[in-house]
C-alpha cells in the first residue's frame, strides 16, 4: 500500500511536534544542519521531489530550513566584556582598573612588591603582573578580571622581573628578568614555570611575542641587542644588534591574506538560502514539461 499524502494540517502538526522535541532538549542548529545534510544528500543522489507531501527528502529540507531559522531567531547576541585598562602602580604595589567607557577607576588590586608590566590573556580572563623586588627573586601575580582579585599564590621567577607577554593562544607567559638576564616561561594551565630560565643578554626589558606566536623578541638594555626566542623550543635563535639602551618592542601582524569570516547567524542564513535555492532548482526541473517527441516525416 502506498503512503497517504499529507494534508496541510498534517504537515503543520509534523513540524510543531519537531519544534517541541527540539525545545525539550537539543540544538535547533545541530538538528537543522543534520536534516539539511540528509535531505541534500538524498536530493543529489536521487533528485526526488522536494515539495510533494510524501517525499522524505523534501521533509528533510523543509525541516532543516525551519530549524535553522529558529536557531537564528533564538540565538543570543554576542556578549562582550566591558573594556577595562589595567595600570601597574610601582610605588604603591597595586594595580588600578579603569573602566574605559567612563575613564574612571573602578577597582584597585593589591599585588605587593613593585609591579612593572602587565599583560592580559587573549580571552580577557586574567591579567599577569610582573613584580620585581630589587636584587631578590621576583614573582608574577595573576588577577581574575571577572572579580578583580588575585588568584593563587605569586608565581616565583628570577631576579627583578619587569616585562611580561602572553602567546596568542594564551598558553604561555614570557617574563623578562632584568637582573638575572633570563626569561622565564609560565604555563597558564597550571600557573607554574616550565623548564629552566632562558639565558639572554644583559638587562632584558619589556619583551613582546610575535602575533603568530612563533617568536619572542627581548630587548637587552645594556647589550644594545634584541634576543629572539623560538617558542617551539624556548631557545635563543638570533641576537640582533640595535642601538643604545633598547627598552621596548612591538611586532606587526604576519603577512597573511585576510579571509573574511561569517558570524553564526549569517552562516545559518547562508546554509538555509543555499538549501532553498537547490530545492527550487530541482523543483523547476521537475515541473518543466517533458520534451516533445520528434515529428514523423
Amino acid at each position: 500500500m502506498g503512503r497517504i499524502p499529507l494534508t496541510g494540517l498534517d504537515r503543520l502538526n509534523y513540524y510543531s511536534r519537531g519544534l517541541k522535541r527540539r525545545a525539550a532538549g537539543g540544538s535547533y542548529r545541530q538538528w537543522g544542519c543534520g536534516r539539511l545534510k540528509m535531505g541534500l544528500s538524498k536530493a543529489i543522489t536521487y533528485r526526488g521531489s522536494f515539495f510533494s507531501g510524501d517525499a522524505f527528502l523534501g521533509r528533510c529540507i523543509r525541516a532543516g530550513i525551519l530549524y535553522l531559522f529558529v536557531a537564528v531567531y533564538q540565538m543570543p547576541g554576542t556578549a562582550y566584556a566591558a573594556p577595562f585598562a589595567y595600570v601597574t602602580n610601582a610605588g604603591a604595589g597595586s594595580v588600578s582598573v579603569i573602566d574605559m567607557a567612563t575613564n574612571a577607576v573602578i577597582a584597585t588590586v593589591t599585588v605587593g612588591l613593585t609591579p612593572e608590566q602587565v599583560a592580559i590573556t587573549p580571552n580577557g580572563a586574567f591579567a599577569y603582573v610582573a613584580k620585581s623586588d630589587g636584587s631578590n627573586p621576583g614573582s608574577v601575580s595573576v588577577i581574575a578580571t571577572a572579580t578583580n582579585t588575585v588568584v593563587g599564590s605569586p608565581i616565583p621567577v628570577d631576579v627583578a622581573p619587569v616585562g611580561v607577554a602572553i602567546t596568542p593562544n594564551g598558553a604561555f607567559v614570557y617574563v623578562s628578568n632584568f637582573v638575572s638576564n633570563t626569561v622565564s616561561v609560565i604555563a597558564t594551565a597550571t600557573n607554574t614555570v616550565v623548564g629552566s630560565p632562558i639565558p639572554v643578554e644583559e638587562r632584558p626589558d619589556f619583551l613582546a611575542v610575535s602575533l603568530n606566536g612563533a617568536s619572542v623578541f627581548v630587548p637587552n638594555q645594556n647589550s644594545k641587542t634584541v634576543s629572539v626566542i623560538a617558542t617551539a623550543s624556548n631557545t635563543v635563535t638570533a641576537t640582533i644588534l640595535v642601538e643604545l639602551n633598547p627598552t621596548g618592542v612591538a611586532t606587526t601582524p604576519p603577512n597573511i591574506p585576510i579571509i573574511p569570516t561569517l558570524s553564526d547567524g549569517a552562516l545559518l542564513f547562508l546554509l538555509a538560502a543555499m538549501a532553498a535555492a537547490l530545492a527550487l532548482r530541482i523543483l523547476t526541473r521537475q515541473a518543466s514539461p517533458p520534451p516533445r517527441p520528434p515529428r514523423a516525416i
